[in-house]
Order: C-alpha cells, then sequence, then structure tokens
C-alpha cells in the first residue's frame, strides 16, 4: 500500500482547482440545498460525469456516484476496483471507492450508515439515472423524499469562475491547435478518416481529451452536405472539395467548440464565399450583444442576416454546455425558442450555419465566447477566415 506521502505526491499529477474555489462550490451548492430543505445529493455519473466532476475533480472513465450531504463529508462510489488508484489520484474527496458488483446495495447502505433513511435527496444526473435505480431506493427508503435537483445544481454552474476561465481558455488553445493543422495538413488525395486523424494528432499530446469532432466534406461545385457529419466516411478530397467542421477538445472536463470551414487547392466558390460571409457576419452581430441581461429573442432577432441574404439554416445558432441551456435556431431552424437570459461570465457557442434553401450546400463557423458588458470575449485565437489548403 502506498504511504499517505505518496498519495498527496500522486496528487499533483493532475489538474485540480483551488481550494478557494473548492470552497465556493461546495458553499454555493449546500445553500441551494438549504432551500429545497434537503438532506443530501445523489449524483449518478458517467464517463465524463461533467456534475460528479465539478464537486470531486474526479473524470469518470466508468459508471460512479457521488454522494454529497448538506453537513457531512462526500464519497465517490466508482464502477471498476482496478480504477480506484487513478480515481484517488484525481479526486479532492478523500473517501473514494469501490461501489461492488452493482451500485445500489452500497448506496442504500450508505444512507441507511448516515441516517438518512427518512430525509428530502435530491437526485442529479437522472439523464443517466437508470429507473430500476430511482425504484430501487424509494423501495429500499419509503418515509424518504427522492426529488429532482438537477436543474439547480446547473444553474449554480453556468456563471463560470475566473479559475474556470482559465481552464475554458486552455480548450481554445487546444482546438485552435486543430485548426491551425488541419490548415497545414489538409490536401487533396485524404480521406475523411485522415481528416479526423489530423484533428486528433494535433491535441492529444498537449493533454487535451476529445470532445465531439463533427466533419464533413463535399464539392464545392456539385455540393451533397450542407452540415458537419457525426461520423466520417471514406469519401476522398479533391481540389474543389471543402471541409466543414465541429470540433470541441475538452481539458480537464472543461469544453469549448470551434467551428471552421476549409477549402482544397482551390479558392471559395462564389456560394461558398457568401455562406461564408453571411456566418462571419452572423456571429459577430450575436457576438456583439452577449452581454449581461441579452435574451433569447434578442440573440434570434441577430441571427436574421442569414434569411435576410436568402439562407436558411438547419443547426442551432447558440448554445450552451452540451448543447442546452439553451439551444436557440435562427427564426427559418426546426428549433423552438427558449427563454433565456446571459449573465456575466456564463460561456456560450455561437455557431452560425447558413444553408442554401435547396439544402445542398452549407457551411458552420463559430467559436464559445464569455459574456461580458463589452460583449462575447473569444476564448479562441485562431482567425476567422477560409483558407486554401493544400
Amino acid at each position: 500500500m502506498k504511504t499517505q506521502a505518496e498519495q498527496n505526491s500522486d496528487r499533483d499529477l493532475f489538474p485540480r482547482f483551488s481550494t478557494t474555489e473548492y470552497t465556493r462550490r461546495y458553499t454555493a451548492i449546500r445553500e441551494a440545498m438549504d432551500r429545497e430543505n434537503l438532506a443530501a445529493l445523489l449524483i449518478s455519473g458517467a464517463r465524463g460525469s461533467s456534475e460528479v466532476h465539478y464537486l470531486s475533480n474526479y473524470l469518470a472513465q466508468s459508471p460512479c456516484w457521488l454522494l454529497f450531504p448538506r453537513s457531512d463529508s462526500p464519497a465517490v462510489f466508482i464502477h471498476f476496483f482496478n480504477h480506484q488508484p487513478c480515481a484517488k489520484a484525481q479526486s479532492v474527496i478523500d473517501d473514494v471507492r469501490w461501489y461492488g458488483p452493482a451500485p445500489m446495495p452500497s448506496m442504500i447502505d450508505e444512507l441507511r450508515k448516515r441516517g438518512l433513511a427518512k430525509g428530502k435527496i435530491g437526485l442529479v444526473s437522472m439523464r443517466t439515472m437508470a429507473y430500476g435505480h430511482v425504484t430501487a431506493l424509494q423501495r429500499a427508503f419509503p418515509e424518504a423524499e427522492f426529488v429532482e435537483f438537477g436543474p439547480q445544481f446547473t444553474r449554480v454552474r453556468q456563471v463560470r469562475s475566473e479559475e474556470e476561465l482559465v481552464y475554458l481558455r486552455k480548450s481554445g488553445y487546444l482546438t485552435d491547435l486543430a485548426c491551425e493543422a488541419l490548415e497545414r495538413d489538409l490536401r487533396a488525395g485524404l480521406t475523411e478518416h485522415d481528416v479526423l486523424a489530423i484533428v486528433y494528432g494535433a491535441y492529444l499530446k498537449n493533454g487535451g481529451d476529445p470532445g465531439i469532432h463533427f466533419i464533413a466534406t463535399t464539392s464545392m461545385v456539385n455540393p451533397d452536405r450542407f452540415v458537419p457529419w457525426q461520423k466520417q466516411t471514406t469519401r476522398v478530397l479533391a481540389a474543389g472539395s471543402v471541409v466543414i467542421t465541429e470540433l470541441t477538445v475538452s481539458f480537464w472536463g472543461y469544453s469549448t467548440q470551434i467551428h471552421r470551414p476549409f477549402a482544397i487547392a482551390r479558392e471559395p466558390s462564389p456560394t461558398y464565399r457568401a455562406l461564408f460571409d453571411t456566418a462571419r457576419q452572423c456571429f459577430e452581430n450575436i457576438r456583439k450583444i452577449c452581454q449581461p441581461g441579452c435574451t433569447s429573442e434578442e440573440i434570434v432577432a441577430a441571427s436574421s442576416i442569414i434569411e435576410e441574404n436568402g439562407f436558411t439554416s438547419y443547426d442551432s445558432v447558440f448554445h450552451g454546455e452540451a448543447g442546452k441551456s439553451p439551444e436557440l435556431g435562427t427564426k427559418s431552424a426546426a428549433h423552438p425558442l427558449e427563454s433565456w437570459t446571459l449573465q456575466e461570465n456564463m460561456v456560450h457557442v455561437i455557431q452560425p450555419n447558413p444553408v442554401t434553401v435547396d439544402f445542398r450546400a452549407g457551411l458552420q463557423l463559430g467559436a464559445a465566447v464569455v459574456v461580458k458588458p463589452g460583449g462575447g470575449e473569444l476564448l479562441h485565437n485562431y482567425p476567422f477566415k477560409f483558407p486554401v489548403c493544400g
């Protein structure tokens, strides 16, 4: 077994926020729990769970649970026995343990030991919490009250601290590396799988973690793809092709997103140049109003240049973490209008996707921004351009 000194040394291997930052988070979450009269939170997580990570610094690689009492020490429970050494090195919570062959017996036993059998318990991450787990808890504790606490938890996390913004800027830097590599290495003869390999190779050695890497290629003369695709194909790039992208790279659980088009061996066609110019103006129209107090209605109105220039759109034009909170489209998009008001230090993605009305040609152009009084502050440095590659 490792000594305490060796365990402390392991904890220096991974990024972690300051004690002040975790005090801020714990205080904010427990104040929200106080308002709901909750005795504890039970958080279900999976690979990359942002809620578990937010309170523990543990980046889950498999199913996990976090018990977070209002007035007692928290504990992390993980799926694989052999993951414990690495999980303990990451976690700011000392109590990290294996939950055994199945989670519910351990969760039920721990709740009972802590005297929570009759308490009011908030459940977080119900999108990953199996129905069978919830019913098992209800059967084991008929006198307890289990309530959804996910929205309240999310509201605490939406305004980013200065320490969090450092991590988000590092994510922006990693996405910039991916775009720089594409501009440098794209050429005729590569497949879409080769394009994906360029993206991965650009950031892995710099500590980035893969997020979504959506890529599509098509001819600018006879286009047949108008949004980035979620899976790549064996299609081969040729002179006159365009590569459209939507790329997310994470740094220690914090993610930004960038969108850029790349022309292959020829200048962008008139149609694609018009799409790019429209997207660029749309992005700037929205960025300028990304100030505290800005509403969903104002954001959608600022995107109207897409329709004014004779195009439509297919993807959302504005979104928060994981594509939500909120997900807004232009007035011609399928997305419903979600009520939202921006606050300072929220982080959102602006991603105009102008598309020709016959749904043949389109591109995406965007980046993540921090909401500031003077407008959205970019988290990326890669330029807004349409480079010719190869």
